[in-house]
This record gives structure tokens, C-alpha cells and sequence, in this order.
């Protein structure tokens, strides 16, 4: 019982260097004047305003007058007329047109290059992106325009086009932003665009992304499924687990806007556009305190926070077509991203397409709606498609406060119905999946060292599915009209309010207040064995989150701390419950770094597996709320690592310990042992879970080459399953492999992936029974004591960037990717049911069967990609 009120701290994010360290050398060329009229006994002539905020290098080796206004002249825009010997007259130079300009782009701390930077013309949409070598080159350039180059992870410079006039391939020298506490430990942590950072984040910028096996494009989450500690039992990019913490239970963010379903295509493609998010940000431990409301992982995906400059692109593939645009207005002060896809399914069926379609669909009737064949299903109707927008405009109100409206929405929509003569069944299913959202952030910038943010933000999630099975018997009392009914809709609302304060560069202190209300309704009704069997339904149910989060930050380049604490009250289980949360790193030498991390996390809404087959045959799992039959979940985690960074070699390991609770199974019948026994219709257990994650890459020149391997020992206990015995993890996954190389060769790039793991575990069906209704039932053996075979593939990608014109306006690409080239028929899941079939004599008898689901099979996909 908690009455008193909780005091929160706030954390600040490190100031970076305000100005790159060539500017913090210039000094005002007013002093350079004053300095010259003394020492050469010269008098200048000029209107002040007109110098004075110009800034200059100090004099090297200029000795004699004219050479020191020769190089005051190469430094400003500005022209320097000797009338006399006594007498020079400063005037402003002639503005001059139509001028190319070029540079390199370097970091100031370690001399590598900043590839990738974006280079504009200040007050226009006009600009370029610096090369993978961080060059540069851009035309039609004004002598009076001003030069704006942003990176990031860098402060921004503004550099006058004079200077690149006067200087060709000029070298410009970009400061890193919060250099120690927001510090790179590993920079290509397996590829170009994947870093890690000193808080044990793992930062991936899908622009600056490099080529990764079986992807052609840079899918957010499939690109995760490389990293050690994160897998997809399903083979799909929303199904992630990590470190054995199911996809509900992954905190998933796209510009704060809460996220309840984050795949297309039932979960085989990601739901957020790689060409306009341009950070994501991946927690596995050690979690910022901010990030509440579950217990797994934390993906933060940004579409950036500042005004973007001027891009445009449009692609198509075997599955989807989308274009963006991204542009300033009002002289940049403000600013517009725009994104939007939709499939190509239900204009033309690619192969890609028809792949898929029998991945997702498999042991279903849709299946047998998309094959062509007359002799199964007749009257077929087969409508699919999937579309996604996002929309956000920037704001700069003011040089302090800034202003965020972001819009999401994603839809997948399936109507099917068919008519089979061979099992005398007439079937309809109609599907709807879809999430919005909206998020209104403003923040306001006091000063360099305390920042305060505000967000509004609401999602909303729908799940609808109705279908019905009408079944013609040689009988006509064994007719059956079976119909099935899930709905589940979530609403989420909530106030953000956050701010930080920066000590100095190595210390931060930080904290907040959020408030969030979700409501849920669903309904879970089927005929199936009754008439109308209302199986699960409620009204509306609701939880109110009231949550208090304070953390501090040390850093200093060698070593890391962050320590934070939140307070979460769950209006559902009517009570507060305190999360540390802490993550160290500390260099022992120049080669090996410790780290550790430990936390603790609740959650209070969340999906309940679902085990009954329902006639739809895909995933099904429902959200819910927490409430006397389905207890708060909670997890406790610790985790200790090394890092050991050598001639190119790195080699990352993390040991880890967790344990969840409240876990909760839906069923009304589930194996115990030979024979089904009734058990309650919400069954809660625990996990623990035991696991090491080795990473191992190694770089030559223009080839990559890295080895992920995870191992997790993963139990579960539920009390009313198994005699009460633990047994193998649902999906747990002990031994995973990958071994992934990366190659470019000028403009191509290449990329081959191998993949092996271990098949997840599977209860056996050992025969049928009857139960006292006289009903044929079948009997299982422990639960899932047998494990499915090895899951193996390999997977390649190709690409070919090329340019349209030789002044690099519209940059095309075109790719090509091999999912699972050897065709390789990957057992992904192992279910067993009743079937009725006709034997000798036209006699209808129940059987049972076994059914395999299959991964994905060989499957081709093709790009083509224009940006302006």
C-alpha cells in the first residue's frame, strides 16, 4: 500500500562539442585587422556589419601583406582593395553563379570518413549525400549560398560556399555528438550501418544499412534476426523473441507510437518503411528506465527528429510497390516525411507472392483457394492485400522549442470463400488485421544543458475474424454448420513528460512521469462443439498505468554506468511495483571491456496463447488485461560479458539469466499426460531461461564476415500441465547458428548467409480415446518432450547501386535475393487433429493426422529502386 508520493530524477543526454575543432581555432577577423594595421602600418576601410561575425584561421606562414590578404580573401567572401600604401578598402565580392563544389567529409576524432552525411543548400530542398567514402559533389552553386552538412551522431556545420570555391575538395573535419556517454564501442558491429553502443544498445541506421543475406531491401526487423539472442521460431520478421521473451512481449516503438501488430503478409514482411525510419534503437538488458510496459526487448524506431532535407524515391518488388518524399518548408523551418506502400498480391501473383501465400496459408483451406485446381475447390474467391502509410511534420517554433505530429497507419485485409466437393465443405473467412496510431511531441531546449519533452500519443489495434464451415454428410444428422468469431480491439492513450539535465560531459541525471490507459475488448466464440459456445468474452476491459522513472549516467570514454529505477501502478492489480534497472562497462585494457546489466520488469496487458485448433489455422493469440485469472507478468534478468577488440577482430560474448512469471495458456482441454484431462480455461506457469551469445566478426577491406551463435536452455512449469513437471520451452530454440559474409566489388554488393538451428520442441499425440460423451479425442504423451529436426537454409542477396546522370541527381538500384536456396523443407511446427475421411464402402471415419507446417521454400524476389 503506497500513499505517498514518489520523487523522480531526470536524466540529460550528453552536449556534444559545440563546434568542430577547426572552428574552435578561428578567431574574429576583427582582431586579424587590428593586429595587421599594427604591425604593417596600414589603415582598412569597411562597414562593420559587415565583419563582424566573421571568423578566420590565424596567419601560418604569411609573412608579407599582400600574402595575408590573399589568404583573408580565400577565407571570407570578401575582397581586400590596397587604394594606397597606407589605405585598403574591404568591400563584399560579387556574387558569382553556377559553381560546383566538392568535399570530403571526415570524423575529427579517429580521421575515418562519415559516409553517408546529407550536404544542402541552406533555405533550399536542394542537396546531395555524401558516398560511402564520405565525398561529395554538388552544382549550380550560388558564391553567396551557405553550406548546411548533417550526420548522425555529429554536430551540424554550416560552412559558407566561398570557402569550397576557393578551396576544391575541401576536407571537413565533423565532431561527434555526446562523445562520451553516447559513445560507439563498436562501430559495423556486423555490418556497415549496425553499431553498438557504450550503454549496450544496439543502434542500426537502415540508410547507411550494407547488404544482408536473403535481404534486398533493409526490412527493420528481419535485419535484427542476424544478432546473437534474437530469433523467429514462425520464420517471420514480427515474430521476434528475445532472448526467449515472446513478440508480445516486446516493447516495439515507431516515434513513440505504441505498436500491437508490426507485420504484413501475417507476419512474413515488417510494417515500417526502411527509407524513412532512420534510427532504431534494440535494448536486450540493461534497459533505459523510460521504456515500461513490457518485459521483453525494446526496439525504438525513429523517422529523426530534425527537419529532414530534400529526398524522394519509388521501388517495386515481387510483393509490394512504395514510394516516400521527405522535404523542408518555410525556409526550413519546417519539414515533411511521407511514406506509403501497399502490395501488388491482388493486381498480379508473382512467385514471391505464390511462396509466400503457401508458407502462410499451409494446412489451411485458403491454401487450396490459392492452388488452381478445379478438382479441389470450386467458386474460389481469394481477395489479399496489405498497405501501410506514415506521415510526420517537424516544426522549428523557435531556435528552442520544436514541434512532431507523427500519423501511422498499416492494414492487412484477406476475404476467401470456397466451395470443395471432395469433403463436401463450403467456407468463408474474412480477416482484418490493423494498427494506427498518432503521436504529438514537443520539445523545448532552455539551454545546452536542460531539455524538456511532452508527448501525446494514441494506438489502436483491430483483430476481426469471422468464417463458418458448412459440412454435407453421407448422414444427413452429421450435417454441421460451424462458425467462428474472434474480435480483439485495443486502444491505448497516454501523456509522456520527460526532462534531463546534463552536470557536465560525463554526467547525466534524468527522469519523467507517463500516464497510459488501455482498453481491450474481445470476444472468442465457436460453435465447435455446442450450439453458440461462448468460449471467451468480456466488455470492455481496461488497465492504467501511472509510472515514475529517474536514471543516472557516467561516462567517461573508458568506463559506463547507468543506473535507473521506475515505479509502475497497474490499475488493474490495484498495486505499485518498483524496476531497477542497471548497466556497466569498464575497459581493462585496450582490447577487453567488462559489462553487466540487470533488471526488473512488469507488464500488465498482454497476448494468452491460444492451443485449440479454431478452423483458421494461423496464429490467433488474443490481447489481454491482467485481472484476477490472468496475473501480472514479471521478469528479473541478469546478464555479465565481455568484449575483446583486436586488429579488425571483435569478439562480443554475454552470459544471461531470466526468469518470467504469470506466463498464461488458454485452453479447456490440454495434454497432461496419455489423455486429455480438463483443466481451468487460464492456466499461469513460469519460464526460466539460461543463455550465452557469441559474436564473432572479422573485416578485410571490402569483405565482411561475422558467426552469431546463441545458446538458451529454455524451461517452463505450469502446475496443471505434466504432472506438474517443467518441461522444454514453448518455441524454445537451445542452439542457434549463423554465418553470414558480406562483399563488395565497386558498385555491386554481395551477401551469402548460413543458417542452422535447432527445431522447437512438440508434444506427441500417441493414439485417440473416447471421453463420456462418446466422443473420439486424442491422447498425448509429455509435453513437448520431442523436438522438431534441425532448421537449415541458406540465403543470398545481390545489388547494383547506378546513377542516371553524371551530376549523381537520381540514384537507381536493383537487386536480387535467394530465401532458401537449396529448397530445404524446414519442419517450423507439428500439430495433430481429427479428420474425417472416406475409406472402403464410402464410410466416413475419423483419423488422425499429422500436420507439419514448412518454412518458407526456395524463393526469389527482385528490386528495382530510383532516389532523388
Amino acid at each position: 500500500m503506497l500513499k505517498k508520493t514518489f520523487f523522480s530524477c531526470y536524466f540529460l543526454f550528453v552536449i556534444g562539442v559545440i563546434f568542430a575543432q577547426n572552428q574552435s581555432q578561428k578567431i574574429s577577423l576583427v582582431e586579424i585587422l587590428s593586429s595587421i594595421e599594427k604591425q604593417q602600418d596600414v589603415k582598412f576601410s569597411y562597414n562593420s556589419n559587415l565583419i563582424k561575425n566573421v571568423l578566420c584561421f590565424p596567419f601560418k606562414n604569411e609573412k608579407t601583406l599582400t600574402e595575408k590578404l590573399e589568404n583573408l580573401s580565400k577565407q571570407t567572401y570578401l575582397n581586400f582593395n590596397q587604394i594606397d600604401a597606407r589605405y585598403i578598402v574591404i568591400a563584399e565580392k560579387e556574387i558569382t553563379k553556377n559553381h560546383t563544389i566538392s568535399g570530403t567529409l571526415i570524423n575529427a576524432k579517429n580521421k575515418e570518413v562519415a559516409s553517408f552525411s546529407s550536404v544542402i543548400i541552406k533555405g533550399t530542398t536542394r542537396g546531395t549525400t555524401a558516398d560511402e567514402n564520405g565525398k561529395f559533389i554538388l552544382d549550380t552553386v550560388s558564391s553567396n549560398q551557405q553550406i548546411v552538412i548533417q550526420s548522425v551522431g555529429f554536430n551540424s556545420v554550416t560552412i559558407p560556399a566561398y570557402q569550397f570555391i576557393n578551396q576544391p575538395n575541401l576536407t571537413i573535419e565533423l565532431v561527434e555528438d555526446n562523445i562520451h556517454l553516447e559513445e560507439v564501442l563498436i562501430s559495423d558491429y556486423i555490418t556497415q550501418g549496425i553499431s553498438k553502443k557504450q550503454d549496450g544498445a544496439i543502434e542500426v541506421s537502415p540508410k547507411k544499412l550494407g547488404i544482408l543475406p536473403g535481404l534486398i531491401e533493409p526490412d527493420v526487423l528481419l535485419s535484427l534476426q542476424l544478432l546473437p539472442g534474437i530469433q523467429s521460431p514462425s520464420e517471420t520478421a514480427s515474430g521476434l523473441q528475445i532472448r526467449g521473451s515472446s513478440p508480445d512481449q516486446n516493447l516495439v516503438l515507431f516515434d513513440g507510437i505504441k505498436m500491437y501488430q508490426s507485420g504484413h503478409f501475417f507476419g512474413l514482411i515488417s510494417s515500417f518503411n526502411p527509407y524513412v525510419t532512420k534510427k532504431i534503437t534494440l535494448y536486450r538488458n540493461g534497459t533505459n528506465a523510460k521504456y515500461g510496459d513490457r518485459i521483453g526487448g525494446v526496439l525504438d524506431i525513429s523517422s529523426g527528429d530534425d527537419v529532414p532535407t530534400f529526398e524522394a524515391g519509388f521501388g517495386v518488388n515481387l510483393t509490394h510497390a512504395d514510394a516516400f518524399v521527405k522535404t523542408p518548408l518555410f525556409k526550413n523551418k519546417a519539414g515533411l516525411v511521407f511514406s506509403v506502400r501497399r502490395s501488388i498480391t491482388d493486381l498480379v501473383e508473382t512467385i514471391t507472392y505464390k511462396n509466400f501465400s503457401e508458407s502462410v496459408f499451409q494446412n489451411t483451406r485458403i491454401l487450396d483457394g490459392a492452388v488452381n485446381d478445379p478438382n479441389k475447390l470450386s467458386n474460389v474467391k481469394n481477395n489479399f492485400y496489405f498497405q501501410d502509410y506514415n506521415l510526420k511534420f517537424i516544426a522549428d517554433i523557435s531556435e528552442k522549442s520544436k514541434l512532431s505530429i507523427s500519423n501511422l497507419f498499416n492494414k492487412n485485409q484477406l476475404e476467401f470463400s470456397s466451395e470443395s466437393l471432395r469433403f463436401r465443405e463450403k467456407i468463408a473467412d474474412n480477416i482484418t488485421y490493423q494498427n494506427k496510431g498518432t503521436r504529438i511531441l514537443l520539445s523545448h531546449k532552455s539551454s545546452n544543458k536542460f531539455l524538456q519533452n511532452i508527448d501525446f500519443h494514441s494506438s489502436g489495434y483491430k483483430f476481426d475474424y469471422f468464417g463458418n464451415r458448412e459440412e454435407t454428410r453421407n448422414n444427413a444428422n452429421d450435417n454441421r454448420k460451424r462458425n467462428f468469431e474472434i474480435v480483439n480491439h485495443v486502444n491505448d492513450n497516454g501523456i509522456n513528460y520527460d526532462f534531463t539535465y546534463n552536470l557536465n560531459p560525463d554526467f547525466q541525471f534524468s527522469g519523467g512521469y507517463q500516464f497510459s490507459k488501455t482498453t481491450i475488448f474481445y470476444i472468442y466464440k465457436t460453435n465447435f462443439n455446442t450450439q453458440n459456445n461462448l468460449l471467451l468474452s468480456t466488455e470492455n476491459s481496461s488497465n492504467i498505468t501511472n509510472a515514475l522513472f529517474s536514471e543516472i549516467k557516467y561516462g567517461n570514454g573508458c568506463s559506463f554506468i547507468s543506473f535507473g529505477i521506475r515505479a509502475n501502478h497497474f490499475s488493474s492489480a490495484k498495486e505499485w511495483f518498483f524496476e531497477p534497472r542497471i548497466f556497466a562497462s569498464t575497459k581493462l585494457s585496450e582490447t577487453i571491456t567488462l559489462k553487466t546489466s540487470a533488471e526488473i520488469k512488469n507488464q500488465a496487458v498482454s497476448q494468452i496463447i491460444e492451443y485449440r485448433n479454431n478452423g483458421i489455422g494461423l496464429d490467433n493469440d488474443i490481447w489481454a488485461v491482467a485481472n484476477n485469472a490472468i496475473p501480472i507478468l514479471s521478469s528479473r534478468q541478469l546478464g555479465i560479458g565481455f568484449l575483446y577488440q583486436k586488429n579488425g577482430w571483435n569478439l562480443d560474448v554475454d552470459f544471461y539469466k531470466k526468469k518470467v512469471k504469470g506466463q498464461t495458456l488458454m485452453t479447456d482441454d490440454i495434454a497432461s499426460n496419455t489423455k486429455r484431462s480438463q483443466v481451468p480455461f487460464y492456466i499461469s506457469g513460469e519460464s526460466d531461461i539460461t543463455g550465452i551469445e557469441v559474436l564473432l566478426k572479422k573485416r578485410f577491406d571490402n569483405y565482411r564476415s561475422w558467426i552469431s551463435y546463441s545458446y538458451a536452455n529454455t524451461k517452463q512449469q505450469f502446475i496443471e500441465l505434466n504432472n506438474g513437471n517443467s518441461f522444454n520451452g514453448i518455441n524454445g530454440i537451445p542452439h542457434s547458428f549463423t554465418w553470414s559474409h558480406t562483399y563488395k566489388l565497386n558498385q555491386f554488393e554481395f551477401s551469402l548467409g548460413w543458417k542452422l538451428r535447432s527445431g522447437i520442441p512438440y508434444t506427441e499425440a500417441t493414439g485417440t480415446y473416447k471421453d463420456q460423451n462418446n466422443n473420439l479425442r486424442v491422447s498425448y504423451g509429455s509435453v513437448n518432450e520431442k523436438r522438431l529436426p534441425n532448421y537449415q537454409k541458406f540465403d543470398f542477396s545481390s545489388t547494383y547501386k547506378f546513377n542516371f546522370s553524371k551530376k549523381k541527381k537520381v540514384e537507381g538500384k536493383i537487386g536480387l535475393s535467394l530465401t532458401n536456396i537449396f529448397n530445404r523443407k524446414n519442419i517450423l511446427d507439428r500439430k495433430y487433429e481429427l479428420k474425417v475421411v472416406n475409406s472402403q464402402g464410402n464410410v466416413e471415419k475419423q483419423k488422425l493426422v499429422k500436420t507439419d507446417r514448412l518454412s518458407l521454400g526456395f524463393t526469389p524476389n527482385l528490386v528495382f529502386r530510383l532516389t532523388f
